[in-house]
């Protein structure tokens, strides 16, 4: 099952899964309490995993903040894009840069909406390398957490995400090595540089 931060993050918000519940139903999602309670523990997952992109709507916070599993957000963005979620791409392209969407676009059938989407999934998993690397250099390497009455320092956790995210690029990385190659019938074009892009 998904490892997530619900709970955690309804904490930080003083929220309760009756508050959460409310604030779906405005967004015509019916759930209930214990569904949203098995649903944090990890218990159980969602039948429709896009209701993991609306509580973070609902909390306004990025999904990868509440599925800490960098595999369980790669398939809940798969399904999303598999069931054609316009919004989501469209919300995707203006959070990228439009020349590395560009550049990748080139390299996919674009009639394929999975082909699509990898596209859309490197280039919001690179935003999210981008802002995560801001954040590390804006709170630095090591935080101070409080703890009790006291404090501790602590490696930032946003190393550690940004790591993952970086393992999810290079395996993105690879697919789109392949088209390359498909594209240029086997044999990279001599003198093109691409490392700007991966």
């Amino acid at each position: 099952m998904a490892r997530n931060r619900l709970k955690e993050i309804l904490d930080s918000k003083k929220m309760s899964f009756s508050e959460l519940k409310k604030l779906l139903e405005e967004k015509d999602v019916k759930v209930n309490n214990s569904q949203l309670s098995l649903y944090s523990s990890g218990k159980r997952n969602p039948k429709n995993k896009k209701i993991w992109v609306i509580i973070s709507e609902v909390l306004n916070v990025e999904l990868q903040e509440i599925i800490t599993d960098i595999d369980a957000y790669l398939a809940i963005m798969a399904e999303i894009s598999e069931k054609g979620s316009e919004k989501n791409a469209q919300t995707e392209k203006e959070k990228i840069n439009d020349s590395l969407y560009q550049e990748l676009l080139s390299l996919v059938d674009e009639s394929m909406p999975s082909e699509v989407e990898k596209v859309q999934r490197y280039c919001g998993l690179a935003a999210t390398f981008e802002k995560l690397g801001e954040a590390i250099i804006e709170e630095g390497a090591v935080v101070i957490v409080p703890s009790g009455d006291s404090v501790v320092k602590k490696t930032n956790p946003a190393i550690a995400e940004q790591v993952r995210v970086n393992a999810a690029l290079i395996k993105l990385d690879e697919w789109f090595e392949l088209k390359r190659q498909s594209n240029n019938g086997g044999n990279p074009k001599s003198g093109e540089d691409w490392s700007e892009f991966t």
